[in-house]
């Protein structure tokens, strides 16, 4: 699965016992941290463009940061048999005019894009979307779940209520 990511922009990354999952990044890896000691094994392969996480519990659910060398990214890691993917590809993500409906409800809107997804807030209040406070519209990073308020709202072309 590939996932568009904005610099800077929080997403969530989900483990199953499962099988292993690979994450793979668009340049070398400088660095990482994140976890307590006993959450995962991590293996570096693809000459430090990718790493391997072998969840060794269930109760998974903490902050990872990982560094390029002109990049970061912030990322939760949580454990879910449902929402866990096995081979994850990040790509940049781009904003875009060009975009389709994917849901309208009476809060949002959503939108997909070719390398992105655009969000819309219809409520005359802040909402809080992974992690980052929006009052209007914003673009977001396409590929990982997409939490309204810490509910899930849509992950893998499937909207939730």
């Amino acid at each position: 699965m590939i996932y568009y990511i904005f610099k800077n922009q929080i997403f969530s990354i989900f483990l199953s016992m499962a099988h292993l999952t690979a994450i793979t990044f668009p340049e070398r890896i400088t660095d990482y941290v994140g976890g307590t000691e006993g959450d995962f094994k991590i293996y570096e392969l693809n000459k430090r463009r990718s790493l391997v996480f072998e969840p060794k519990r269930k109760e998974i659910d903490c902050n990872f940061i990982l560094f390029e060398k002109d990049a970061k990214y912030y990322f939760n890691i949580k454990y879910s048999d449902e929402l866990a993917s096995q081979d994850i590809e990040i790509k940049y993500a781009e904003a875009c005019n060009l975009y389709s409906l994917i849901t309208d409800k009476k809060e949002y809107q959503l939108f997909e894009c070719p390398k992105s997804i655009l969000f819309v807030n219809k409520t005359k209040s802040k909402v809080r979307v992974n992690g980052q406070d929006f009052l209007d519209r914003a673009f977001l990073s396409k590929g990982p779940p997409i939490f309204l308020n810490e509910k899930l709202i849509y992950h893998k072309g499937i909207t939730y209520d």
